[in-house]
């Protein structure tokens, strides 16, 4: 009988002491906290879920990464509430906890805000197809623009991308991902236009790219 005792003691040594075992412990502890606490704030995420989707609405609208409008709480809607988080200098961690929430919701007002713009369109002199390649475009519009001759690509995330790279803010390709490089260079944009740099590209920053367009 007296064995059996030791066995609890025998546990509770070796979580105490190997680092390796107490940290597994702590991050299973400090993972179902925070999972308790999302799922207070948000209900649970297990399946469909409205607040999910309002969630995802306001990611996309910000354009947070390429997610799903569908009320599932995948692995791409936890990527771009990281994505957030980290923009916000927020606890990483993919889970909406009560800051992250408030986030949200501010940014999801500042949205509604903001007035719808117009796309960013060139005169169209042909249009055999909207989907060029970067050569073509770049080819097409010139060091300045001033040769165009044809609508700028439907997707708006391409548009921002061509006139940021015509400006000399931006250097990746033109492949319609809202991803860092892409941000950084919308906030160097915003910096030098006086505006918050906040890598969102809302009305002002919108009315700023159509002058730049038009130089």
């Amino acid at each position: 009988m007296s064995k059996y005792l030791f066995l609890p003691a025998g546990l509770l040594i070796i979580i105490l002491f190997f680092a390796p075992a107490r940290n597994f412990v702590n991050n299973l502890i400090a993972g179902d906290k925070s999972r308790q606490r999302e799922e207070q704030i948000i209900g649970a995420v297990s399946g469909y879920n409205p607040r999910v989707e309002e969630i995802q609405r306001i990611l996309k609208d910000a354009n947070f990464g390429s997610v799903s409008v569908d009320g599932l709480m995948g692995d791409k809607t936890r990527k771009a509430i990281r994505d957030f988080q980290k923009e916000k200098e927020l606890l990483a961690n993919g889970k909406v906890d009560s800051r992250t929430w408030l986030e949200l919701i501010r940014l999801r007002e500042e949205l509604k805000d903001k007035p719808e713009v117009q796309p960013l369109v060139l005169p169209v002199a042909s249009h055999s197809r909207d989907t060029k390649t970067e050569d073509e475009v770049r080819n097409i519009l010139g060091p300045r623009g001033k040769t165009a001759q044809m609508a700028i690509p439907q997707d708006k995330n391409k548009q921002i991308q061509l006139v940021l790279q015509r400006a000399g803010y931006y250097k990746g390709k033109i492949d319609g991902k809202m991803g860092p490089q892409t941000k950084e260079a919308i906030k160097a944009f915003q910096k030098a236009k006086g505006l918050k740099a906040d890598g969102v590209v809302g009305a002002q920053t919108w009315v700023e790219l159509r002058k730049n367009l038009r130089d």
